[in-house]
């Protein structure tokens, strides 16, 4: 590269001051970092880097282009300590609540502190000719040509007894001064323009700190995080670094979803967020060093690139440019970009220098503008316009994420995406927006139910059929709850999946599906919550594992909170405690005299099936529609009328059951519909009302049906979580045959 001046001069020396010198070191004689705090020798953090302490990332288009402006760096932090990530095969990314598919990319990512890497930044560019970094210096602002037209130097006073103003002389100044809005008043202190500001205000809170955990723990994993979703704006990271270090970092959106400053309350904190296994390494592992907050109050980009009069000799990077949300780690990878994008226009020479560096670092500020601002839009709780596109682009990527969940190929772009390797626009591509359009593809059940004894249950006058799989006689069981309307029949498919493991057990309610009711059976909450003691006290089971859906989450729920004692676990499918719930429209009409009987008599196969199959994105198969159908006789419709009208306020019906069951504080796994037409998707939140640590799971493309129109998932989630709270009593045969499929 040919020189084109004398000295040049950087303000700031965090990352993008000093990846700036590495890229002017070729084209000035001398290159100047002035930093207003104590640039250490070695890799501890500094002072005026206080997000240090939290979790970084250096995405890998980030490591491209440091070993492009420091050749050999990324072995440099290898040989350091520094760990090699093998990107998609040993990440874990859960966005938007959808587990992204592993995939084979070949791309690896360097995981590390900021020190660390910031540390050997700084130790190569010292070592570059002609470089020199001055500590505790503060700049006071510009000197210029007499009309403005030119920066000629910086106006500082270093930090020392004694001292006075100075003025060093610059052919150029690059201003890396980070966030603040020091260079505008500077622009305007000589006569120029300020650039217009864009700012989302997000107010991000995260806490952090360093843990060591167990010798796997995480089986391969190096890198965990859990991004923030619609109802739930809290993130977690979990980020394996050098020395053998984890960095724990959880953030959330607003007061409410602050996490506290001391240990046992980010503790806290994090089992809101946590997947179960990660959760359980946590609790495992060895804190290293106190809790570290830091706040970040909006994201903010400034529009140099459409300034139409700028001083020559003056060029601005980094978080002066634009600061984002830190959640997505795009700082440290958009400071190297703008860097290559510095060092490449300074070999087409010093003429119209800031317009063309403006314009060529704007691609990578837009990408990763457009990416962290986008997803913050897609929380309700970040209050902001959303214009049309805003709109439409965040619905392609629900669904594109509720794909990547299943599909290895979308999950790999949209990696490709987020990693900064590819724009934007590659997950538009017709090969992958087929895919997103198709929506996913989850496995239907293999085949038809295996290992499922038939029999029948008599409690008292009732006499219903049974259901069975897994050990015979087990006191302890996965006690299946169907609702309204359903049977035991409903549960086949995840008996099935569960019984090579454990007990599990379904029935049918008195009155519905093939099971009796005595005439004097009162179809209420409180009288199917009394059944089901009783029905456990027929078949010997102390300790019941609650899987439930619709009603059966108010029978199974009730009867927990008069018997706590003998309640384990809950798994509750678009079920649970219903605090706020209001009644759907079709309910209404139910608890309407007459109204309700006549829309029961006049309900047929085909009206039947219209309204199952409502709110379901995918459909229902025909088999469970016909099923249902035969199931919702006549004794069946009367008891459902019976049961919607026995309930006058469910809200305040949902408000006491949550209160009686949160002192329990039983682990719970929540799996909901997102289009459930009966019961909101809201309501999957409010479950933590009653379960605190519970895992709640959206399913983007399910309605009231999870279960059956993404069998797969569910099975995948109920049996994981079993597996974690239930006693294992394995059919040798069944788990074989399970192992088999």
């Amino acid at each position: 590269m040919e020189r084109i001046g004398e000295h040049a001069v950087v303000i700031g020396g965090s990352m993008a001051g000093l990846l700036a010198a590495s890229a002017l070191a070729d084209a000035y004689d001398r290159v100047t970092v002035l930093d207003r705090d104590a640039l250490p020798d070695d890799l501890q953090g500094r002072r005026a880097v206080p997000q240090g302490r939290h979790a970084h990332a250096l995405l890998p288009h980030g490591q491209v282009c440091l070993d492009a402006l420091l050749p050999g760096l990324g072995a440099d932090l290898l040989a350091g300590g520094a760990v090699a990530c093998a990107a998609m095969e040993e990440t874990r990314f859960v966005i938007g609540g959808h587990p992204l598919a592993r995939a084979s990319t070949g791309t690896h990512s360097i995981l590390a502190s900021r020190p660390f890497i910031e540390g050997h930044v700084r130790r190569r560019v010292r070592a570059l000719p002609g470089v020199e970094l001055v500590d505790r210096c503060d700049a006071l602002g510009l000197t210029a040509s007499a009309d403005g037209e030119r920066v000629t130097g910086v106006r500082i006073l270093r930090r020392a007894d004694g001292s006075c103003e100075e003025t060093v002389a610059a052919d150029l100044v690059v201003a890396a001064t980070g966030r603040s809005a020091r260079v505008p008043a500077w622009l305007e202190a000589i006569g120029h323009p300020v650039p217009a500001e864009e700012r989302l205000a997000i107010d991000v809170t995260y806490a952090s700190r360093h843990v060591r955990l167990p010798a796997g723990a995480l089986g391969g994993d190096k890198l965990v995080l859990v991004g923030a979703r619609p109802g739930l704006p809290r993130t977690l990271f979990l980020f394996a670094q050098e020395g053998g270090r984890w960095i724990l970092s959880v953030g959330g959106y607003g007061a409410a979803h602050r996490p506290p400053a001391d240990p046992e309350g980010a503790a806290a904190f994090a089992a809101t967020v946590a997947p179960p296994d990660v959760l359980a390494a946590i609790e495992a592992a060895e804190p290293l060093d106190d809790v570290a907050t830091h706040r970040f109050p909006d994201s903010v980009r400034r529009r140099y690139e459409r300034l139409r009069r700028f001083p020559a000799g003056l060029l601005v990077c980094g978080d002066a440019v634009c600061s984002f949300n830190p959640t997505y780690g795009q700082g440290m990878t958009v400071a190297a970009a703008e860097a290559v994008a510095l060092r490449d226009c300074l070999r087409e020479g010093e003429r119209d220098l800031a317009p063309r560096c403006f314009a060529a670092a704007s691609v990578t500020v837009d990408h990763a503008w457009e990416l962290s601002v986008g997803a913050d839009l897609a929380l309700p709780e970040v209050r902001a316009p959303r214009p049309l596109r805003v709109r439409a682009v965040n619905a392609y990527l629900r669904r594109l994420r509720a794909t990547a969940e299943h599909d290895a190929a979308v999950a790999g772009a949209f990696s490709a995406v987020i990693a900064m390797r590819a724009t934007p626009r590659h997950v538009l591509r017709p090969s992958i927006a087929a895919r997103v359009v198709a929506g996913p593809r989850p496995a239907p059940p293999s085949g038809p139910a295996v290992g499922i004894r038939r029999g029948v249950l008599r409690v008292g006058e009732v006499c219903t059929p049974l259901r069975e799989a897994g050990a015979v006689g087990a006191s302890e069981a996965v006690v299946f709850l169907h609702g309204n309307p359903g049977s035991g029949a409903d549960w086949e498919a995840l008996l099935a999946a569960v019984g090579p493991r454990r007990r599990a057990v379904a029935w049918d309610a008195p009155g519905f599906g093939e099971a009796s009711a005595p005439a004097g059976f009162p179809q209420t909450v409180e009288a199917h919550a009394a059944f089901v003691g009783r029905a456990l006290d027929a078949l010997g089971i102390e300790r019941a594992h609650l899987v439930a859906h619709d009603f059966g989450g108010p029978w199974g729920l009730t009867w927990a909170a008069s018997d706590p004692h003998r309640f384990a676990s809950a798994v509750l499918l678009g079920t649970g405690a219903l605090p706020g719930y209001r009644w759907h429209a079709l309910a209404r009409l139910w608890r309407t005299p007459v109204a309700g009987e006549l829309f029961m008599a006049t309900t047929t196969r085909p009206g039947f099936r219209l309204l199952l199959r409502r709110g379901n994105p995918r459909g229902l198969p025909r088999t469970f529609l016909d099923r249902m159908y035969a199931d919702f006789d006549a004794d069946t419709r009367r008891a459902v009328l019976r049961l919607y009208r026995s309930v006058a306020d469910p809200a305040t019906a949902g408000e006491r059951l949550a209160a009686a069951l949160r002192p329990l504080d039983r682990p719970a796994l929540v799996i909901w519909g997102r289009h459930d037409p009966y019961l909101p998707v809201a309501l999957a939140e409010r479950q933590r009302d009653a379960f605190p640590r519970a895992d709640v799971r959206v399913l983007d493309l399910s309605g009231h049906w999870p279960f059956i129109d993404d069998h797969a998932t569910v099975a995948a989630a109920v049996t994981g979580f079993l597996d974690r709270h239930a006693a294992a009593e394995p059919v040798p045969e069944l788990a074989a045959y399970a192992s088999a499929a």
